[in-house]
């Protein structure tokens, strides 16, 4: 082979060695590229797995437990978080399975705040209000204040130090000191023919200065201050009724349920001015409702129907309602705001036949978070931290039975 042919192999030779080492490199910088690119979604997805799983965990049920009192005297301590809530129960009170089922009465804690009284004041719905130890659940005094069935409620003032009672049939409405258990005022509130104006409601402004109270047959809602005496009337049209009454945790709106025309009326706080009018729908009979910690929405638990009925308070409209579990029974018996804000329970009352639940709804996404049936039927339904729950299961309370009833 002459030199000309072995200069032009050799070129040729080292060309594609060349362009092999061109291509290697080539590969190699595609190959980490490609494995750059396929990381940057693993890392992107154990971001978002990390946000969802906070994000899951805001909104994870609140570790806290519900005192309840049953329909005939039985209380009990529900964990609505367990996969077995019932933890405990005790006979407290004899109530005759002769009277009428106790839905007609309801306790109220100030907004987000757990209980911390001295006593828990426990009305029945003949008039009668218990007052109980929280440590024993022992009964330690009875008031009376009527003999009839009906609607009385009982309001605890926002530092827990007052209680307001209003009983309907009799048309008492009354004050009393939580330390000494001592009746600091009580007025009857009849006409002059001696029928009562049956305030079925009682509740305190949030800066603790005065009561709310309806007064049903009266056709008004009464501004009481503290020391009994009447400081403003808001008067509603002849047949309305308004029998409960709500306000907003900053004291500037007050909601009225009229049960005279299956209507929520909104107020100004404290003076009282229209702001606008809610016509239910469908036949629906508002009963008891709560305002979103931040005043946007109004939850309306009605009487004759298992949802929640949610209203806007800018339009004074509806914009949507929750279905809650299906139940035998119609009708919710109260819903109040947990402590911490982010929930809201509402209370089905059921009957002692059937039992009852009790359901938490989520004020963000506004729907139901969890339930709880329950076997007995629930009156009365108080939230209590679990500390105190743990000390009543350990030291006070009988195990769970299964299939108690009231």
């Amino acid at each position: 082979m002459d030199k000309k042919k072995v200069i032009k192999a050799m070129s040729t030779y080292q060309f594609w060695l060349i362009v092999g080492l061109v291509v290697i490199i080539l590969i190699g910088v595609g190959a980490a590229v490609i494995m750059l690119r396929s990381s940057s979604p693993s890392s992107s997805s154990t971001t978002q797995q990390i946000t969802t799983t906070s994000s899951v965990s805001s909104q994870s049920l609140p570790q806290m437990n519900f005192l309840v009192l049953t329909q005939k005297g039985i209380v009990e301590v529900i964990n609505p978080t367990s996969n077995t809530p019932l933890q405990g129960f005790l006979h407290v009170v004899n109530i005759s399975t002769s009277v009428p089922q106790q839905v007609y009465y309801w306790v109220q804690y100030p907004y987000e705040n757990y209980s911390n009284a001295k006593y828990y004041f426990v009305p029945i719905n003949n008039g009668t209000v218990y007052v109980i130890n929280p440590s024993t659940l022992k009964v330690v005094k009875e008031f009376t204040f009527g003999k009839s069935i009906g609607f009385i409620g009982v309001a605890y003032s926002p530092n827990q130090q007052l209680v307001a009672i209003a009983d309907g049939p009799s048309g008492y409405v009354a004050l009393i000191n939580v330390s000494t258990l001592n009746i600091v005022w009580e007025k009857q509130f009849v006409s002059s023919t001696g029928r009562t104006y049956y305030p079925c409601d009682v509740r305190w402004s949030p800066d603790g200065t005065y009561l709310i109270v309806p007064m049903r047959f009266n056709n008004s809602v009464d501004i009481i201050g503290l020391n009994g005496s009447v400081m403003k009337v808001l008067p509603a049209s002849t047949g309305s009724e308004p029998y409960m009454v709500s306000p907003n945790m900053q004291g500037t709106m007050l909601a009225v349920e009229y049960s005279g025309n299956n209507s929520v009326g909104f107020y100004s706080l404290p003076s009282l001015s229209y702001l606008g009018m809610v016509q239910m729908p469908n036949g629906i009979v508002p009963q008891r409702g709560v305002f979103t910690p931040n005043g946007q929405y109004y939850l309306e638990a009605p009487l004759n129907s298992n949802e929640i009925v949610v209203i806007s308070t800018s339009t004074f409209q509806v914009v949507k309602t929750i279905s809650l579990p299906s139940f035998s029974v119609k009708g919710l018996g109260d819903i109040e705001v947990l402590p911490g804000g982010q929930y809201a329970y509402v209370v089905v009352h059921g009957n002692i036949q059937e039992g009852g639940l009790i359901v938490l709804i989520s004020l963000s996404s506004l729907t139901v978070s969890n339930y709880v049936p329950l076997t007995t039927a629930p009156a009365a339904v108080i939230p209590i931290q679990t500390s105190e729950a743990s000390y009543l299961v350990d030291n006070v309370l009988l195990p769970p039975v299964s299939g108690l009833h009231c």
